[in-house]
């Protein structure tokens, strides 16, 4: 089914308002992920929502976010997202590192007891589009397996950085696991096999099986994954006091709030360098790699964050295309709550 992206912002938004999310946070949690799906990520897109009002319904995260600073210096702060909502609190968090770091060069802002984010690009992109270089990482539900092992005690903790330039941003968003768990999600409803070396079983077993890779457990990225996702959960968790490893329930499958931990950095380039100068050298940076010669069976070469901005283009020209089964899941909510779509 074809849907115009505003239409389904404005879907997602009045769902989320019927279940007393206030207004504010309810655009934010909309437009975090029907930029998802815009960008080609719907595995972190309205695919979620559903999960989210399960999680809403079961007390699990609250309804609205009361965001209280901890600790603060001049280039720090430590926000409680008091287990409301993730989007929220990282919008809240960027905007107070981007602030800092206009007036002191740098800033990281940490948030502690908090949920899913969503993707972390929708925050390095809010400092983009403020000349600043944007950082920004999460730890999650401890559903991947460290190098070696095969007991679950990492999650495939995000970390995404966005650099302005005179066109749109160059944007690096990744897992650290060899795929997000939500394309699993999606393979399972749309009733379709994953690769090999997604995940595992719980016995250990490679899987090609959606199903049965839920029951079990997802893959680093190789050894340095492994290693970047440890190093993003002390970060983000360790260091901010809340939960991190193995500690951290199981958004899908547990009830009981996550509290997960978030990191956000922004750097403001003019501090090293004149701004446009800064996006005058990004230029011939970004020119070298998009007029090199292509390999073989390859068209182009891209920057981090081309292909993404040209599904956005497609998108918001277009439609979104949701799956028969993601378009009834939607429009049952949509009946229940007497909202259309």
């Amino acid at each position: 089914m074809k849907i115009a992206v505003d239409d389904l912002k404005k879907f997602c938004k009045e769902i989320l308002e019927r279940n007393s999310v206030p207004i504010e946070e309810a655009e934010v949690i909309a437009d975090s992920l029907v930029d998802a799906n815009t960008i080609g990520v719907d595995s972190h897109g309205v695919t979620r929502l559903s999960l989210y009002l399960q999680r809403l319904k079961e007390a699990t995260i609250n309804s609205n976010t009361k965001m209280e600073i901890l600790r603060e210096t001049e280039t720090t702060a430590l926000y409680d997202a008091n287990n409301g909502w993730g989007q929220y609190a990282g919008k809240i968090a960027m905007q107070e590192a981007v602030k800092k770091a206009k007036k002191y060069g740098t800033a990281t802002i940490g948030v502690t007891n908090s949920n899913h984010f969503g993707t972390a690009s929708y925050f390095t992109k809010m400092a983009a589009k403020e000349n600043c270089i944007g950082i920004a990482m999460c730890n999650t539900t401890p559903i991947m397996v460290s190098w070696g092992s095969n007991e679950p005690t990492l999650g495939t903790n995000p970390l995404s950085i966005a650099i302005p330039t005179n066109r749109h941003p160059v944007v690096l968003d990744m897992a650290t696991s060899n795929v997000a768990r939500g394309k699993i999600n999606l393979a399972a409803k749309d009733g379709e096999e994953i690769p090999t070396g997604w995940a595992i079983t719980k016995e250990g077993k490679d899987t090609t099986d959606p199903h049965e890779a839920l029951k079990g457990y997802l893959l680093p990225l190789g050894p340095k994954g492994s290693g970047l996702a440890m190093m993003i959960d002390i970060m983000s968790g360790v260091m901010t006091g809340a939960l991190f490893g193995k500690d951290i329930p199981r958004m899908y499958d547990d009830k009981e709030p996550q509290r997960l931990g978030h990191l956000f950095m922004a750097i403001d380039p003019e501090c090293f360098i004149e701004i446009e100068t800064f996006k005058s050298r990004m230029d011939e940076r970004i020119e070298q790699t998009v007029k090199s010669t292509p390999a073989d069976g390859y068209e182009q070469v891209y920057m981090p964050g081309d292909i993404e901005e040209m599904n956005r283009e497609k998108h918001e020209r277009e439609g979104l295309t949701l799956s028969t089964a993601l378009y009834e899941e939607l429009r049952a909510l949509g009946t229940k709550y007497d909202v259309s779509i």
